[in-house]
């Protein structure tokens, strides 16, 4: 199974009613700790691990009151593939963002939360409806379509990051228990060191002694 990609659709001043209240009410809703949680959610942005959702809420109150308020998304793995990849969903919901910013030039205003479900990882993503430069955002079938493969992509990137980083563990890890037996090693080390220097000098003093025996016995013959 592939990383999914889901609309959960959208709230929009021109179906009438609350759109704000009821975007409000999905964030409350994606934040609140449930039992079949096994961690806490937090909500998070692509730049801070945890907010306080009435910062968000702020925003929302002061975009223009016309058009879409904001778009809904669930990124989700399936069990399996969320364990044998190891994926980091907070980290997956960042990188497929990042990239679909990227390709369409745009810088979205965004905030989600990983709900840690046993059977169902996910995270909800809501997208403000007006982005960082104050223009409408729409969200059309081809970006899903981007966004899905994208978070396919960077759930793959993230794994060959992680196996990367195993090894360079792995190697941290032997090198310091090689350091860990050298401190064994080391009086043995100094004690041959000790002695070949021992071998050395006795060996430079017998060839002094030599040489000043020769050079008494060239006296005596003159």
């Amino acid at each position: 199974m592939v990383a999914h990609v889901k609309s959960l659709g959208f709230a929009s001043h021109s179906k009438g009613g609350k759109p704000i209240t009821h975007i409000k009410e999905h964030i409350k809703y994606i934040q609140l700790d449930r039992e079949h949680h096994r961690t806490p959610p937090e909500l998070f942005t692509a730049t801070q691990n945890s907010i306080e959702r009435i910062e968000f809420f702020k925003k929302l109150n002061e975009q223009p009151k016309r058009g879409v308020v904001g778009h809904k998304l669930v990124i989700s793995l399936s069990e399996d593939e969320h364990e044998r990849y190891a994926t980091d969903l907070k980290e997956l919901v960042r990188d497929t963002m990042n990239r679909f910013e990227g390709k369409h030039n745009v810088k979205l205003d965004w905030v989600a939360a990983v709900h840690d479900d046993k059977g169902h990882p996910h995270a909800h993503v809501v997208i403000r409806g007006y982005n960082e430069d104050g223009k409408q955002v729409g969200l059309y079938p081809s970006h899903l379509k981007d966004l899905q493969a994208f978070a396919e992509q960077e759930k793959e990137r993230q794994f060959e990051r992680s196996k990367d980083k195993n090894k360079a563990r792995d190697f941290l890890k032997e090198l310091s228990e090689e350091r860990e037996h050298e401190p064994a090693l080391q009086p043995a080390d100094l004690i041959r060191e000790q002695r070949n220097k021992e071998v050395q000098r006795e060996m430079k003093q017998e060839q002094q002694r030599a040489q000043r025996r020769r050079s008494h016995d060239h006296e005596i013959d003159r």
